[in-house]
């Protein structure tokens, strides 16, 4: 299963985010479960987006199974347009495989 969590301060900004796990697909070889693709495509193009086009200065770490993003610091109105709209494609994911994926929320 793959686990999606928001990270959001007192004011209710998301500071970061953390996927980890994987759509578990039994019948996919490794590198083609269509889950697992359609939320790292999600997820990184967001990280990428708060790093390369906004240009916030955070953590980002990337592995296997595991994608961090901490902005702590340096939320505002724009990352959170950046992150929601992630989080709103999860959703759609999570609609089409709702067994494969969990979203959830916690704060600092």
């Amino acid at each position: 299963m793959i686990t999606a969590e928001a990270v959001r301060s007192r004011t209710g900004l998301c500071t970061g985010y953390r996927i980890s796990g994987h759509g578990e697909m039994d019948t996919a070889e490794l590198g083609y479960d269509i889950v697992c693709a359609a939320v790292s495509a999600v997820t990184l193009t967001a990280a990428l987006g708060l790093r390369d086009a906004l240009g916030i200065d955070g953590s980002y770490e990337s592995e296997s199974g595991l994608l961090t993003v901490d902005i702590h610091g340096h939320e505002d109105a724009r990352t959170e347009a950046v992150i929601a709209t992630m989080f709103r494609g999860l959703e759609e994911i999570r609609k089409q495989y709702p067994d494969r994926i969990l979203i959830k929320e916690h704060g600092r």
